[in-house]
């Protein structure tokens, strides 16, 4: 038998005690393929299997019933020094970089920091606001906020909410100009967007698909520079829910061919195994992803 990983013998406890794969990853935060993955591992690390897998809640099996049996005294004593060595150094210390895309910024990320360095005053934290697609994380970095596709690495991937392509402009460019009631008009006006790019794949309610045809006149890295062109009176931006959010809810832009949408982008952090995690890195994270959830539910 090979040597089981301690952070797989820590969840195996959860699931034991949750009943399913799917409870465990919304009690301990984890998500739902990881711990799937880790107790793969566990089992091949034991050498047998350790539950029985029924439609909807795992069972134990004599292997598995030995082994919570054995591991849980053992594991609450780990947990109690762990305890005793947080009550010694009880406060937060240490750095943590972050890449934000700028957008989400105002989203439950500045509120959650401001919470911590208000707390815990030997925290620092390096935000680098970063709009282009993140495809690993440097060994600087902690984690990253990512909109839309994740990369194909060995990093985890927590949704924490989802956004979504719209079109807007100025009270003042729409009543100066006709009524944009399908997107083929939309070349007939400046249309602004994000940069590098991504050509708008549209449904209307009716079941009708719709795809850009045109280039933009003005690609801007930064969804809310973009956003900011649509206040002032440029032209049609396509935004996202999230940065136009505000000015949608004050008045100073309209949402634009509301019949027709584009798909909802999943938004998630993205960061490293939690063996390779400080306590602050582990903490800040979740109560980071209960932040931005809640924050994206008002505003999505």
């Amino acid at each position: 038998m090979s040597q089981p990983d301690l952070e797989d013998l820590r969840l195996f406890l959860i699931v034991v005690d949750h009943g399913s794969i799917a409870a465990a990853a919304r009690a301990d935060g984890t998500p739902k393929p990881s711990i799937s993955r880790r107790m793969a591992n566990l089992e091949a690390a034991v050498g047998e299997k350790l539950f029985d897998r029924g439609a909807n809640r795992l069972s134990l099996t004599p292997r598995g019933d030995e082994l919570n049996a054995r591991l849980r005294p053992a594991m609450q004593s780990v947990v109690q020094a762990l305890s005793e060595l947080d009550d010694w150094h009880s406060d937060y210390a240490g750095l943590l970089n972050m890449h934000v895309p700028a957008s989400l910024l105002q989203m439950g990320v500045r509120q959650t920091i401001n919470a911590f360095l208000e707390s815990h005053p030997n925290t620092q934290f390096n935000l680098a606001l970063n709009n282009q697609p993140i495809q690993r994380l440097d060994t600087d970095t902690h984690l990253a906020l990512v909109i839309g596709g994740l990369p194909d690495s060995d990093l985890i991937a927590a949704r924490v909410g989802q956004t979504r392509r719209i079109l807007v402009a100025s009270p003042k460019y729409v009543g100066a100009h006709s009524n944009i009631a399908h997107p083929d008009q939309l070349s007939d006006h400046v249309v602004i967007a994000p940069g590098p790019h991504v050509p708008l794949i549209l449904r209307h309610e009716d079941g009708r698909n719709w795809t850009q045809p045109f280039e933009p006149h003005l690609a801007i890295d930064d969804v809310r520079d973009v956003t900011n062109e649509a206040i002032v009176g440029r032209g049609v931006a396509i935004s996202t829910t999230v940065a136009a959010a505000r000015d949608l809810a004050d008045g100073s832009l309209n949402q634009l061919l509301q019949d027709w949408q584009e798909q909802p982008m999943p938004i998630s952090i993205l960061y490293r195994d939690n063996r390779l995690q400080s306590r602050l890195e582990r903490d800040f994270i979740k109560v980071l992803r209960a932040e931005i959830n809640k924050s994206l539910k008002i505003h999505f």
